[in-house]
């Protein structure tokens, strides 16, 4: 039986080893303190983050919120996700021909049913913009709906024919498994940039933040020309496209709080109404001097018009002649014969400057918008009849711009010409674009040494 003085020594040895050492030394028969086990450091590493991501975050224990989580994946990301999942899986269990006949069939579908979309809004005599949208949405479905439909069927048909009950090789899975993935991805692209302006702000501006979206679009080649008229059809808006591909992000700057200044007023004064007849009604914008006898505008305004005239609030209205047309850069020079216009100075403008567009919205009264530039660029996007690829020197603005606001001025506040307006964001009512100065500079310089008229009711209306 052991005595009490020993049970007593053991239980002090015994809280000994535990006793934590702070010295480095626990006790005469240890040498220096050995580090915990790897298991145990990592659980105690992995404590002091939490602890210290609590500290930052100010989150309390168990909160949901406490470690930093990826904001850069939206709806539309998880989306293509999922359908790229089920493409592969689907792919992988029919096997390469009939996958790639069946995509095939599907992507066929989809280009046919942009190409045609426009066309059948048109025929079908739709003006509401919605309607026409919606009737766009239709074509496209039921066009990539049969292309799938007969290139499912005709892969079929192949495969009985020459297969004959064998059973699928683990390549022809693979290449099934690799076509479908890449064949998802491809029609998510071409309808991305299908919807990128329309119909539904907040679908465009969950395109526009699709990381994969973009990734894919930085590699693929141009779309094709017919694309940009289905985009317009579901947008309903009727501005010139300033990207043929997604829209840049751009961080927003402030715009100014007042406008009220001496120069904006004097800009003002100088911006003029512009009115034709032709494509189905009365098309209005807004010009501003270039010369004593010469207003600038955007080639879209005067496009399938006749009949040209500039006005202003206080009841002055003067014919003028279209001299220069420029539909690539979507500029036109108005010649008015007699006038004398005062002419405003211009200026460069970049990221920061602060100013006002000047126009006249909805061919309404003439109104000055805040406006700052939030970033100047070389875009490359669509001519107004969306055929040809151009290059444009252009600023994003944090502005607000609306149909009747194109050809006019994009001022600083000291009333200095920056610019031109001549589209804006449909998927951001508070971004717009306009063509720097010295984009516009070489057509005005040539527009103004014309007096001949052109005849633009000739050509195709751009809006």
């Amino acid at each position: 039986m052991e005595s009490s003085c020993g049970r007593r020594r053991r239980r002090r040895r015994v809280r000994s080893l535990r006793r934590p050492c702070s010295t480095g030394r626990c006790g005469p028969r240890s040498s220096r303190s050995r580090p915990p086990p790897a298991t145990l450091r990592g659980k105690r590493s992995r404590r002091a983050d939490w602890r210290t991501a609590t500290r930052r975050t100010g989150s309390p224990r168990g909160s949901l919120s406490v470690g930093p989580y990826p904001t850069f994946i939206n709806l539309v990301d998880l989306v293509i996700a999922i359908a790229a999942i089920i493409g592969i899986a689907n792919g992988y269990q029919r096997g390469l021909w009939l996958s790639a006949a069946q995509y095939a069939g599907l992507i066929i579908g989809v280009i046919a049913g942009a190409a045609l979309a426009p066309g059948v809004a048109d025929l079908l005599g739709l003006r509401d913009t919605r309607v026409r949208a919606l009737a766009a949405v239709l074509v496209l479905i039921v066009g990539g709906s049969l292309g799938s439909s007969l290139g499912y069927v005709a892969a079929a048909y192949l495969r009985h024919r020459l297969a004959r009950g064998r059973t699928l090789l683990p390549p022809e899975r693979a290449g099934g498994a690799l076509v479908s993935g890449a064949a998802v991805l491809g029609v998510m692209w071409f309808l991305g940039l299908t919807f990128d302006r329309g119909p539904s702000p907040e679908l465009v501006r969950l395109i526009q933040g699709s990381v994969v979206l973009r990734g894919i679009d930085s590699i693929a080649p141009r779309p094709p020309p017919f694309l940009a008229g289905v985009e317009r059809t579901l947008s309903g808006v009727p501005f010139p496209q300033p990207f043929a591909v997604l829209a840049p992000e751009v961080q927003p700057l402030p715009p100014p709080a007042s406008i009220d200044t001496a120069g904006v007023n004097r800009a003002a004064s100088a911006t003029w109404k512009v009115t034709g007849r032709g494509c189905g009604g009365l098309v209005t914008g807004s010009a501003y001097p270039i010369a004593g006898q010469y207003l600038v505008t955007n080639a879209h305004v005067v496009s399938g018009t006749s009949r040209t005239r500039v006005s202003r609030d206080d009841g002055s209205s003067l014919s003028a002649a279209v001299v220069l047309f420029d539909s690539n850069r979507d500029v036109a020079v108005l010649y008015v014969q007699g006038a004398r216009f005062t002419v405003p100075g211009t200026a460069a403008g970049q990221r920061g400057t602060q100013g006002a567009v000047v126009g006249y919205p909805e061919g309404g009264r003439e109104q000055e918008s805040p406006a700052v530039i939030d970033q100047s660029l070389t875009a490359r996007g669509r001519d107004i009849y969306n055929e040809n690829l151009v290059d444009r020197q252009i600023f994003i603005l944090e502005a607000r711009v609306v149909p009747g606001n194109s050809g006019g001025p994009l001022v600083d506040l000291q009333g200095n010409v920056l610019g031109m307006v001549f589209a804006a964001s449909s998927g951001n009512a508070d971004e717009a674009y306009a063509l720097t100065d010295d984009e516009i500079a070489r057509d005005e310089q040539t527009g103004t040494q014309r007096t001949a008229a052109i005849d633009t009711s000739q050509y195709a209306c751009a809006v």
